[in-house]
């Protein structure tokens, strides 16, 4: 009985450890999508990149998400360095963060 009872509660401590691992996994599929459609907007949008900070929420996944954009000059005349940074809303741990550059329209 005390090794079946030892048994059952690896397997209880394993499974717990497994939808953990998925759901974190999860978080990180959304956040990628939200991270990839807010550089792609950035970077169709060439005329309006400028250095800054745009944030704003968005509802994906059945949860509600914040996401940031930094805007930098590069060494480059028109080149520009974009992160966005994907968190959980009124949560501080950055989820996922995605870097992409882009060339000022001219």
């Amino acid at each position: 009985m005390l090794i079946f009872s030892t048994a059952i509660l690896g397997l209880v401590k394993a499974g717990t450890e497994n939808i953990k691992a998925v759901n974190q996994v999860q978080k990180k599929q959304v956040a990628g999508m939200i991270a990839d459609n807010q550089l792609i907007l950035a970077i169709i949008n060439k005329e309006n990149i400028g250095v800054g900070v745009r944030q704003d929420f968005v509802a994906m996944g059945g949860r509600e998400w914040q996401w940031k954009i930094r805007t930098e000059k590069t060494s480059q005349p028109d080149f520009f360095k974009l992160t966005v940074e994907v968190r959980e809303k009124n949560q501080e741990q950055i989820v996922l963060r995605r870097t992409a550059f882009s060339q000022k329209a001219s």
